[in-house]
């Protein structure tokens, strides 16, 4: 045998291994489409009787397939303390294989959901919501739990959301969900629905919450949270809903952190009610507070140059009060080498709307007006207007004058008009403002039916992907007709939210005291508002906290809704709600 002869059949050989070697579909023919077929497991699937010391379980299928984004998808029943190595979760193999690392409990029902994991190797089609069970007793538990769960608040269904079960025995107490995992879990499917299979007869607590840090394990003030008020006697099949809301992270003592020159920072994480800050290092002639409650947060300003601080970095105490807690709290004051500039900002000096306020924001807060400086005119005729700080932000001021749609305005501020919180003063200012046409905006009515009987908040929000909050009022019981007049051609949505308690607020809920969040009803399908039109809107309440299912503006997504099932020909970016009426005239 000649060098050229040996050499092709060697490279024969390499090449006939290498194809031998490849996992994958043969090429020509038809694609495969099909998902893994499960063939058996050892111990079989559904088994009764498995040793508590069972240290590995295999189940076995007609191709090779690979567990892709496991800890999304897989949920076992009941938890371990130390979860089993689970695998394969990138090399394909025909097989799963289950190693345990601690022993099995006794007369207990083990169930593995592998939600979409389980694919194939070659073309990843997935093998949806497969099940492995098997029973350390001498049955297979049956009980099931189900339901939907909702953010009330939220237009859209939360994503990673686990639903579990504590047992409620001698050693249950509450703060056990802050330390260990469920004894029972499963996961949410997209539309909220989840189901809890193979359970035993006894008492739990049921939790929900959204799993953002993939430990299965609630994790408190992080996660969006729901529960059952009343435990769950478990003797037959029960169906139970949940409703997921912001919990309040538990009050801690406050950060002080000092951000620029007169300015220090004080973060007030989990407060619930108003808190108090008193300095202590020295009384503050010119010390301003602002604070941010939806933030959690207070901004402490002053004057450098009346309330000197000596020395280049200065400590400086702050008594904090929050209820009956007290706290006293330090930061390293540092003087700054920028000098400081007022300047403004106009927030809404174009196409402004008659019935609007015109604003400027500063750069820090005003403490002064010298109206005797400001004058607006029109068509260089000066006209009468108010102007005074906004009591929440310090930082914006608000100019109210006549107006009608299409018109031209000037303000002049001249020097000195303003002061800030530093002393400084304006340069002079001159803002012109132009208010829009008719052609600039629609007008949008809306008829309550079935109005609440205590107060509450309406929002108006735009339906864009942050769901931003335009108008907020603060309604009392029973109101049932509104205007929202001059608003800009968009889609639109509501929020109402009603402050059952009557203390000024709406209120979430909260796990250690058992509260839950006040109700909340959710407008069911954007309002398309036009220029030049008026839209009247009649929304009839029903049950509150109810999710809904807004259309997708994804055409991509409705296509592939459409192929599944999941949608019917002619219903893309439609609603199923039928809790509203609309009319529309030009």
């Amino acid at each position: 045998m000649n060098k050229t002869t040996r050499f092709s059949l060697l490279l024969l050989i390499i090449l006939m291994v290498i194809s031998c070697a490849r996992q994958a579909t043969p090429s020509g023919g038809p694609k495969d489409e099909k998902p893994p077929v499960f063939i058996n497991a050892t111990p079989d699937t559904v088994s009764t009787n498995v040793d508590i010391n069972l240290k590995e379980a295999v189940i076995n299928f007609d191709e090779y397939i690979v567990l892709k984004d496991y800890s999304k998808n897989v949920v076992v029943s009941p938890s371990f303390q130390t979860p089993p190595t689970v695998s394969p979760q990138a090399l394909g193999k025909k097989f799963i294989s289950i190693k345990f690392n601690e022993p099995l409990l006794p007369n207990t029902t083990y169930s593995f959901n592998f939600g979409d994991a389980v694919q194939d190797f070659n073309e990843n089609n997935i093998l949806s919501n497969f099940q492995y069970v098997f029973s350390t007793g001498k049955f297979i538990d049956s009980l099931q739990i189900k339901g939907k769960v909702n953010s009330s608040y939220d237009f859209k269904i939360p994503e990673k959301i686990l639903i579990g079960l504590y047992k409620i025995d001698d050693e249950y107490k509450d703060s056990i969900i802050l330390k260990k995992k469920p004894y029972y879990i499963t996961r949410a499917n997209k539309n909220g629905e989840y189901t809890l299979n193979y359970l035993a007869t006894g008492k739990y607590k049921l939790i929900a919450f959204q799993d953002k840090v993939e430990n299965v394990m609630y994790d408190f003030g992080k996660e969006l949270f729901g529960f059952r008020n009343e435990e769950v006697d478990l003797n037959s099949n029960q169906s139970f809903d949940l409703v997921l809301f912001n919990q309040k992270p538990a009050y801690r003592k406050p950060e002080a952190t000092s951000k620029q020159e007169g300015l220090v920072s004080i973060k007030t994480t989990g407060a619930t009610e108003d808190v108090k800050i008193t300095p202590l290092s020295k009384e503050f002639k010119t010390g301003l507070i602002q604070k941010f409650p939806k933030q959690d947060s207070i901004n402490f300003w002053f004057n450098p140059s009346v309330d000197s601080i000596s020395g280049r970095s200065t400590k400086i105490d702050f008594l904090v009060q929050h209820k009956d807690q007290i706290d006293t709290i330090s930061t390293l004051y540092s003087k700054s080498n920028i000098e400081h500039n007022l300047e403004f900002v106009p927030q809404n000096d174009k196409k402004l709307a008659p019935n609007k306020l015109f604003k400027i924001k500063a750069n820090t807060p005003i403490t002064k007006l010298d109206i005797s400086k400001i004058h607006f005119f029109k068509d260089t005729i000066a006209i009468p207007f108010k102007v005074e700080i906004d009591s929440v932000n310090p930082q914006i001021i608000n100019f109210a004058f006549d107006k009608n749609l299409d018109e031209k305005f000037e303000v002049n501020i001249y020097p000195k008009g303003m002061i800030d919180v530093f002393g400084e003063k304006n340069d002079t200012i001159a803002y012109p403002i132009s208010t829009g046409t008719r052609a600039d905006f629609g007008n949008l009515k809306l008829t309550l039916q079935n109005a609440p009987t205590k107060p509450f908040i309406l929002q108006l929000l735009k339906n864009d992907k942050d769901f931003t909050i335009l108008e907020e009022t603060y309604y009392k019981a029973n109101t049932a007709y509104f205007e929202f007049n001059y608003i800009e051609p968009a889609e639109y949505l509501f929020r109402l939210l009603v402050d059952e308690n009557e203390n000024g607020r709406w209120d979430t809920g909260d796990f250690l005291t058992g509260r839950q969040p006040e109700p909340i009803y959710l407008y069911p399908e954007p309002i398309k508002t036009r220029a030049m039109w008026d839209s009247s809107e009649t929304w009839i309440l029903g049950q509150a906290n109810q999710p809904v299912t807004l259309p997708s503006d994804d055409k991509e997504s409705d296509r592939k809704r459409l192929e599944k099932g999941e949608l019917k020909e002619g219903e893309e970016r439609k609603t199923t709600s039928t809790n509203k009426e609309n009319k529309t005239t030009k």
